[in-house]
This record gives structure tokens, C-alpha cells and sequence, in this order.
């Protein structure tokens, strides 16, 4: 399914959507009366106009351009004159996006000033609690807003991995070992990330995963950027307030669209709508920075967001990680072409960060995960929501998770072995497999076990032979 699929096939009909969005200055009242300027401030906003929108993506500390105050009551006071004076929206930008994001950090106790993804997910960690955590403040409040709803459910799951970046290198070593275990014919048909994490995870070091993690925490800024400042202004202004955000480029007619559709209280257009907010914020908002990521330093990107990809949990009841959504089967024949072998393993057969398999995933199984929970246990999602972020994202640390995950991606391994036209399958535990004694590891010998080991030889057809007695 492609990314457009789902949101094409809804019937929003974004016929709702915006042929005459475009808003003058007039349309908007203003929010507090007569700016309050001294006398001698003839042009006072002069120096807010045009401003580049340097941050856009939230890779820098603070706000959207570092000339705009943070003070709500001084953008608000901007806002009235340049609304006051007709100045077209495209020319205060920066300035209206500022605005509402400051509105947005205000209400959800974030210091913007101090909200630095450089800094790492540590340094931020109350600040990514927060933004969580006002998420689902807006959920319970309009429970209309559905991607609020779903943002604080599955966000622990995220900022997890944001603390837990810095255990690739033990992800990479536990798998290199189990993937020295494997057959040739096997290894040898692994995907590259994965073989590269295997291989070089062991040695990445912390700078290098500093810059994955700064990446990780700018684009739940970037997310938060676009979507908190979204649903403010819906909920300060309406469609109206929306309508400004478009005349001033911040957001496209579909966007619009979406929210005429939340606004309208029509439960068949709601979830739609919140639906396509999701499509926006995973494939326009932060589909680039993921694919900054795993383009990032030769194999290196590819083989980190894999791993992100394969230790991710998700807090969702009901939802599945990606490794349980699509596990990586392979199926190859040995030199001899007999017996074949199919390997499936607990591993993701896709990288999250690439933007249509995430999408589908999202689709498939997160959505209809949260959707489910939303309409047919409403108390429960509710009190989901309502308890603490910091608490559900404990739960899903590797700390907390480590010795499950560990086994499972040691134990759970099953491999199927049959040759052509041999009638015989081998699979899951009662796989025949290549067992080291334990008093002498280079002798080895053929045995049935109720465990997925899987020592490094290559099948012959006298293995199979021995194994199996059909040739």
C-alpha cells in the first residue's frame, strides 16, 4: 500500500478542503484589543517580518528564528499590530509560527528557550515527558483529537529508545554471536544492515550515537513544532485561526481540509481527518530527518536505525513491534541445492526509517492497534493517557526489558530443512540442529533438541543424509 492509499480511500472528500482558504488580515480578530506600543515605535514589528524560518526542523535550541521573542504577551501584541495593519500573513511567518508555539510550550510547561536537541535525550528528558504528557491532556480534554490520543500512547515507546540509544553496541554483539551460530547458506543471505550491525555495531562509539540520539530528539521537536502549534490554534481560533496558518504557508489545504473535518463533529470525517494529521506528521513532517538517519556516515545510518528498528517496543495494547508485524524469513538452498533451508527469525524484515514500510506498519497494525482501544475501551485508553508518561516510558527502557528481549533474540530462531522431492520438514523446536558438546566445543554432532541453536556448518548432502534418511 502506498503512503497516499489509506488517506485517498477515506472519503474525506477533502472536498472540504480549502479552495478559498486564503484569509486577509480582516478575518482575524484580534486577540487582545489595541497592541500596547509607545509612541516612538512608529514601525515596532518591522524586524519580524520576512524572517527566515532558520529552525523549521527543530534542530536548534529555542524557537523558530532567534530575532522573535518568547514572550507570549509580546508576540501577541506583534500579531494584533501586523493583523491590525493588513500586512499579508506570508510576511509574518515566522512570526505566527512562533506565536503559536509558544502558546503550545506555555500550556505544556516546556521551557522553548531550553528545549536543545543537541543536548541529547538526558538533557531533555523532562521536556519529552512533557510534550507527551500535554498530548493527552489534549486528548482528554477534545476527545475529538485523536492524533493527541494516539502521540501520547505510543510516545514512551519512542522516548525509550531516545535514553536507550547508547545499547546498540550490546544489541550488535548479542546478534553478531547468534548470527555466527547460523549456516553459511544462511549468513550469507541476511541483509546488509543487518550483517553491518552485527559486524561494526560493537564499535560505534558514544559520539557517534550522540548525533542518532540528537536527531531522534529533534524530531519529536519538529513533531511538536507542527503539531502542538496546529491543534492551539484549532482550539484558540477554529478554522479560523487555521486558515491564517495556511495564508502564511505553515501548513498545505489538505491540512485545512482536516481540520474543517474535526470541526465539523462528524464521527465518520473525524477519524479520517485525525488520520490524515498522522500521514502529515510521519510522511511530510519527519520523513526527511529519517532518512537524514539512515543515510547518515556510509553503513553506519543504515545499520543504527535497524537497530533502533529491531529494540523498539510499542506501549499501544494490542500493537505489535515491528520484529512481531513482519519477522525476517529467509529461504535458501546450500551449494548441493538439497535440503533447503527457510530461517525465521525475531528480527524486523524492514528499517523504520524507510518511509513507505513504515507507513504500512503504521497502518496495518499502530493505528488500527489505537483505533481499536480508542472505540472499544474508552475508559481504559483513557486512563491510559491519563497516567504518568515517565512511568510507561520506565516500563519500556531496556532496563526493564533487556532479559526478554535478550532470550528472544538468542531462543527464538526456527529453521525448516527439506530437500526435493523429500516429503521430511524439519521446523520451530523440533528443528534438527548442528549441537556443540559441551566438553569438547570444536566436535560436534547431529542431534534432535528442543532449542533453536544453530552452530556455523554448512549442510552436505551426507548431513542430510544423516539427518534426515529419505536420500
Amino acid at each position: 500500500m502506498r503512503t497516499t492509499t489509506a488517506i485517498a480511500a477515506t472519503g474525506l472528500a477533502f472536498a472540504l478542503c480549502a479552495a478559498n482558504v486564503g484569509i486577509g488580515a480582516a478575518d482575524t480578530v484580534s486577540s487582545r484589543g489595541e497592541p500596547q506600543w509607545s509612541a516612538v515605535e512608529s514601525d515596532p514589528v518591522s524586524k519580524y517580518l520576512d524572517l527566515p524560518l532558520v529552525n523549521s526542523q527543530g534542530e536548534l535550541s529555542g524557537g523558530i528564528h532567534p530575532a522573535l521573542p518568547t514572550d507570549l504577551a509580546t508576540l501577541e501584541d506583534a500579531l494584533d499590530y501586523v493583523r491590525a495593519k493588513h500586512i499579508p500573513p506570508a510576511r509574518y511567518t515566522a512570526l505566527l509560527w512562533q506565536y503559536w508555539l509558544v502558546r503550545s510550550t506555555t500550556d505544556a510547561g516546556i521551557d522553548l528557550t531550553s528545549w536543545a536537541p543537541a543536548r541529547g535525550a538526558e538533557a531533555n528528558k523532562n521536556t519529552i515527558f512533557s510534550a507527551y504528557t500535554f498530548y493527552g491532556k489534549l486528548f482528554l480534554a477534545y476527545p475529538e483529537l485523536q492524533w493527541a490520543g494516539m502521540a501520547n500512547m505510543v510516545g514512551p515507546s519512542f522516548a525509550a529508545g531516545f535514553l536507550d540509544i547508547g545499547a546498540t553496541p550490546d544489541v550488535a554483539a548479542l546478534l553478531a554471536e547468534k548470527i555466527d551460530t547460523l549456516p553459511l547458506e544462511a549468513r550469507t543471505e541476511l541483509p546488509r544492515e543487518l550483517t553491518d550491525l552485527a559486524r561494526y555495531g560493537v564499535t560505534l562509539s558514544p559520539v557517534e550515537l550522540q548525533w542518532f540520539e540528537a536527531k531522534l530528539v529533534a524530531m519529536q521537536k519538529h513533531i511538536f513544532m507542527d503539531q502542538a502549534s496546529m491543534h492551539e490554534a484549532y482550539l484558540t481560533g477554529g478554522t479560523t485561526a487555521i486558515a491564517e496558518m495556511r495564508a502564511a504557508g505553515l501548513i498545505d489545504d489538505s491540512a485545512v481540509a482536516a481540520w474543517r473535518a474535526i470541526a465539523t463533529s462528524r464521527t465518520e470525517l473525524i477519524e479520517d481527518a485525525n488520520t490524515h494529521l498522522l500521514s502529515r506528521e510521519q510522511n511530510q513532517i519527519i520523513a526527511a530527518q529519517w532518512n537524514q538517519m539512515r543515510e547518515h556516515h556510509g553503513p553506519i545510518g543504515g545499520m543504527v536505525t535497524y537497530a533502533i528498528t529491531l529494540t523498539g517496543s510499542v506501549s499501544i495494547p494490542g500493537a505489535k513491534t515491528p520484529a512481531q508485524y513482519s519477522p525476517l524469513t529467509i529461504s535458501t538452498e546450500t551449494r548441493n541445492t538439497t535440503p533447503r533451508l527457510v530461517l525465521t527469525t525475531p528480527l524486523p524484515s524492514f528499517n523504520i526509517a524507510d518511509q513507505a514500510d513504515r507507513w504500512i506498519y503504521i497502518t496495518h497494525d499502530t493505528l488500527p492497534a489505537y483505533q481499536r482501544i480508542v472505540h472499544d475501551y474508552p475508559t481504559e485508553a483513557r486512563q491510559i493517557i491519563a497516567s504518568p508518561v515517565e512511568d510507561r516510558v520506565a516500563q519500556q527502557r531496556l532496563a526493564a526489558r533487556w532479559p526478554q528481549l535478550a532470550t528472544h533474540l538468542i531462543t527464538s530462531w526456527h529453521l525448516s530443512a527439506t530437500c526435493n522431492p523429500c516429503p521430511h520438514q524439519f521446523r520451530s523446536s523440533s528443528v534438527f540442529q548442528h549441537v556443540a558438546r559441551s566438553a569438547v566445543p570444536d566436535e560436534r554432532r547431529w542431534s534432535k533438541v528442543n532449542a533453536p541453536e544453530l552452530p556455523p556448518l554448512s549442510l552436505t548432502p551426507a548431513d542430510h543424509d544423516a539427518i534426515c534418511r529419505c536420500v
